[in-house]
């Protein structure tokens, strides 16, 4: 007999089940969920209709999936990761982040300044502990009404889909890998894929609201490497120092709003530095033969990475000028022996290097192939991390391949890469229809809906809702992440694409020692909505 669960009575269960995100611990949750399914008499009847998808995973992990096979052709699925950030955060109560109510005991004894914190501490209606929120809430909702809708047989002519993801909170592997099985499933039962509840939880300000999220804001993390023409300090003025230019690069790009896009009235935050430093291992007097830098980047819609690489690459371009004319400025106040030098300053993607080099470069591919290999050998070690190994040391490979003097600047992407995703790109989706359903549920409790047109947390929405990705690929050309290590199925997924939204209990401070979900939405207000709605399709 089925066991019944409820949404906290499951979400402690798997919070009890650690499962750090990149990780070996994310096969023992996968492989956990699976067994809290089979313990459902639907799918002890139907054992062909749950199962742990491989994917191909280098690290061997799983995705959990069930299926409550309907009569129709139409499909809704609910889905969302499963894997947590580590623990360490916790400190003394290390011992207690899975363990929600002796951890609550605990951080009660202790001396908080946020008086939210000790507010939600002192009611009974947060729970906190380590993906309470973020997101086995959701997670746990979700499994419930998947229970409850093949133990009662609601909307029988519904399939309603349950896949769990592996690794959202570090690469999206999870989500990418998921591609396959959603591929499969529609080949074999003709899935009309109508809508993808995700779990994640949301942010308010007050128990009276709830936030739709009608997208997922889509995010870049661009890179520049500047080649300086190396020079010893004692001869200056015939050299070109690339810190100078990255410096040039950074004033220009730091929250600069011309970068930012709006769409539907939300804008995204500007961009922001996340990475700068030059090459150097040891100290010399020389100037930095290469500086590097990456940099945050959100957008909506109504803008997309390529548009980005083309703004960054006038910037670069200008960052040179200006750094030409300083140089030309101090050459004429020194008034050195030598002629002032000529410095042309290079400005190409990555792309267009890699056309040079494959163009001029005697064995380009296969001495790229091995020193990329080398690269991500280096990283599965651990003795790299991905951006460093696989990103600016393949870009300075490359321009050592391309045999060109002059000083340089590449510029191009790193892994991750997020897509915008967005409803109102689906022609054939009824959005309003859809919010409506919401907001007349969530009547019933006094609780009014606010409609966000992005979930600026990003999400694994933005890799099954791309409705067009042609530009998309274009600007992934200048991906310097090997697919060997990061491989984004946007033209597979464009096959399955479907509408998405977040639909998850409220949550505070993700990824904190305070991380906490809010009971009556957990136990009550989420149920209802997620009901609702797969009595709806």
């Amino acid at each position: 007999m089925s066991k019944e669960w409820t949404p906290k009575e499951l979400l402690l269960d798997l919070v009890s089940v650690q499962s750090d995100t990149h990780t070996t611990l994310e096969i023992d949750m996968a492989r956990h969920i699976l067994e809290v399914i089979k313990g459902q008499d639907y799918w002890e009847e139907h054992p062909e209709c749950c199962g742990l998808y491989d994917g191909n995973d280098r690290m061997g992990r799983l995705i959990p999936w069930a299926l409550r096979k309907g009569t129709s052709d139409r499909c809704l699925v609910l889905s969302g990761h499963f894997d947590c950030v580590e623990i360490d955060c916790y400190g003394t109560l290390k011992e207690f982040a899975l363990t929600p109510d002796k951890l609550k005991e605990k951080m009660k004894a202790m001396e908080w300044s946020d008086p939210d914190v000790v507010k939600d501490l002192n009611s009974e209606d947060w729970l906190f502990g380590r993906g309470t929120a973020d997101m086995k809430g959701g997670g746990a909702v979700m499994l419930c009404q998947l229970f409850e809708t093949a133990a009662k047989n609601i909307n029988p002519e519904l399939n309603l889909l349950y896949v769990g993801i592996h690794d959202e909170e570090t690469a999206a592997e999870g989500i990418f890998q998921s591609v396959g099985l959603f591929t499969e499933l529609k080949d074999k039962y003709g899935f009309d894929y109508k809508l993808l509840i995700n779990g994640e939880p949301t942010s308010k300000d007050s128990p009276e609201k709830y936030t739709y999220y009608d997208g997922s804001i889509g995010k870049g993390l661009p890179f520049v490497v500047i080649k300086s023409k190396l020079v010893h300090v004692g001869n200056l003025m015939q050299g070109l120092n690339g810190s100078l230019i990255a410096a040039n690069i950074v004033r220009r790009i730091e929250l600069n709003t011309d970068l930012c896009s709006e769409d539907y009235g939300q804008k995204c935050v500007p961009p922001t530095v996340l990475y700068m430093k030059d090459n150097k291992k040891f100290y010399n007097v020389s100037v930095p033969l290469y500086t590097n830098l990456y940099l945050n980047t959100l957008f909506t819609n109504s803008n997309n990475a390529l548009k980005i690489l083309d703004s960054i690459h006038n910037i670069c371009l200008e960052s040179a000028e200006e750094a030409v004319e300083t140089y030309n400025k101090a050459y004429a106040f020194m008034e050195p022996d030598h002629p002032n030098p000529n410095h042309n300053v290079r400005v190409m993607s990555l792309a267009e290097l890699e056309a040079h080099n494959r163009e001029n470069v005697e064995h380009y591919e296969e001495k790229k192939d091995a020193f990329v290999k080398g690269q991500i050998e280096i990283v599965n070690r651990g003795d790299s991390v991905t951006q460093l190994a696989t990103g600016f040391d393949i870009v300075q490979w490359e321009i050592e391949q391309s045999k060109i003097t002059d000083p340089m600047i590449i510029y191009g992407l790193m892994a991750p890469y997020v897509p915008a995703v967005n409803n109102h790109y689906f022609k054939d989706f009824d959005r309003e229809g859809t919010i409506s359903i919401v907001q007349d549920e969530l009547k019933k409790y006094g609780i009014t809906v606010e409609v966000v047109p992005y979930f600026m947390g990003l999400s694994d929405n933005s890799y099954i809702s791309c409705v067009n990705p042609a530009e998309d690929l274009e600007a992934l050309k200048s991906m310097v992440t090997p697919q060997e290590v990061y491989d984004i199925p946007l033209k597979e997924a464009e096959y399955i694409a479907l509408p998405s939204i977040i639909c998850g209990p409220w949550g505070k401070d993700y990824h904190t020692i305070t991380e906490r979900v809010y009971l009556p939405d957990l136990e009550i207000h989420t149920p209802a909505v997620m009901r609702r709605l797969i009595e709806s399709f």
